[in-house]
């Protein structure tokens, strides 16, 4: 969230935040994107009534000119998170630097197995194996997944989508994934946009 703000390639006026990352890392979590950057936010659930109230939430504080994190999940999502959950996370993982699809590295955004969990690391117990891949990721000629999760551009807005990209034969992330961009437009809103 901070590397799009920090960018700066588009005005975020709002986030609605993930109900299932938020009942791990808690709602506190997001307070200093609100403080430092003055952008409302709003925690969700997955429900259709939980969108549409995190929405209106997040409107209303657009609206009003606030900039606070508001918890629509609080039947799941505490302020403080999981801390059982996160103690056992800060105890096996450390954070690490990340390129991640259609960003630059975001410095500390990953998370790795610490040393002494090295046996269980299957980046490390596979690693021969894995040589063989190449994990410079780029995307596929005329593909705009990058500028897709980034905000810039609609799937539409592709000239694969739809054509050459499709759920039976996805070409980009963004239509490979069921919770992709590209895919829930593609099954779901296509032809409400004369796509």
């Amino acid at each position: 969230m901070e590397a799009l703000i920090k960018m700066g390639e588009m005005k975020i006026d709002g986030f609605i935040n993930p109900g299932h990352v938020s009942t791990i890392i808690g709602e506190r979590a997001y307070e200093f994107i609100s403080t430092r950057y003055k952008v409302p936010q709003v925690i969700a659930g997955f429900e259709p009534l939980d969108v549409l109230i995190a929405a209106y939430l997040l409107a209303r504080q657009i609206r009003t000119g606030e900039a606070k994190v508001e918890n629509e999940y609080a039947r799941v999502v505490k302020p403080e998170g999981n801390e059982k959950a996160k103690r056992i996370m800060e105890a096996v993982f450390e954070p690490f630097d990340v390129s991640w699809r259609g960003f630059s590295v975001i410095p500390g955004s990953g998370l790795r197995l610490k040393e002494e969990f090295a046996k269980y690391d299957a980046r490390k117990r596979y690693e021969d194996d894995l040589s063989e891949l190449s994990c410079d990721y780029r995307e596929p000629e005329g593909c705009r997944c990058g500028e897709i999760l980034r905000g810039l551009v609609y799937p539409a807005d592709c000239p694969l989508f739809g054509t050459g990209c499709t759920p039976q034969h996805p070409i980009g992330p963004c239509m490979v994934s069921i919770e992709g961009s590209c895919n829930i437009l593609f099954r779901y809103g296509r032809h409400r946009i004369g796509v």
